[in-house]
């Protein structure tokens, strides 16, 4: 039986690791080796642990992606692991960029667990993972060529992860694309429960109801786990107003749209 492909994650979301932890250890050919919380961290570890793959976040404290691929690149390991970069944000300047600092592939949160782990086994093996940038080029979701400008939804995406919004959760999409057609069409406002929910909805295949409960769990979980300093950033004095607890559905749309 060949050797375990030894996975490791960089990623400061500690929810999320343990997802990607209990997500491994449920694979019989993958061990998973631990995790580290920001970049810094990261590089000891990976000198440390020596595994096969690294899931690395782009997003990271004290040291990003981007800066955990060059300080790799500057050390003369006796083996590079292969590299995955999760991440919310789809912009082909940072897929090319990561790419040529030594990225292997480039996945999207929220991602598919089972594409992850066809991934890791794809790269733990030593085969390539593909082309990928390219999927990257074809995506809907992609810097604009006129001035290099996001597109609403990567603005949002890229608002609620500062947020520390769990990128896991179904609720996440659910919001983020609530938001999104908020603001494209600020009057959805007047009928969250008639035409958005039910928008959102029949977008994934579910129901108004299952919609509304899950983004009403994701702000829970968000305003008490999430990064206080950029909530506060985004809703000022009204999180001092609320005496902590978390806003409606309807408020914490409209005030991301903003």
């Amino acid at each position: 039986m060949p050797d375990k492909i030894r996975v490791m994650a960089a990623e400061n979301n500690r929810d999320l690791c343990e997802v990607l932890q209990t997500l491994i250890e449920g694979e019989e050919d993958l061990e998973w080796v631990g995790a580290a919380y920001d970049g810094v961290e990261a590089v000891e570890k990976i000198v440390k642990l020596n595994p096969d793959v690294v899931l690395i976040d782009m997003i990271m404290p004290y040291l990003d992606g981007m800066g955990v691929l060059a300080r790799l690149n500057e050390m003369n390991l006796d083996k590079r692991p292969r590299i995955i970069i999760l991440t919310a944000f789809e912009e082909e300047t940072m897929v090319r960029r990561a790419v040529r600092l030594g990225a292997d592939y480039y996945l999207l949160k929220p991602f598919d667990k089972a594409s992850l782990i066809s991934r890791i086994r794809q790269l733990g093996r030593g085969n390539s993972a593909g082309d990928q940038v390219g999927w990257a080029r074809k995506s809907k979701r992609m810097c604009s060529p006129e001035g290099g400008r996001e597109d609403v939804e990567d603005q949002v995406a890229r608002v609620l992860y500062r947020m520390g919004v769990p990128t896991y959760f179904k609720g996440y999409a659910y919001l983020r694309d609530s938001i999104a057609m908020v603001v494209k069409d600020i009057g959805l406002l007047n009928s969250v429960t008639k035409s958005l929910y039910p928008s959102i909805a029949q977008k994934h295949n579910t129901t108004p109801l299952i919609v509304e409960a899950a983004i009403r769990y994701t702000i829970q979980k968000t305003w008490r786990h999430g990064n206080p300093d950029y909530i506060f950033r985004v809703f000022g004095q009204a999180v001092n107003q609320r005496g902590g607890k978390p806003p409606t559905n309807s408020f914490f749309i409209a005030r991301v749209a903003e």
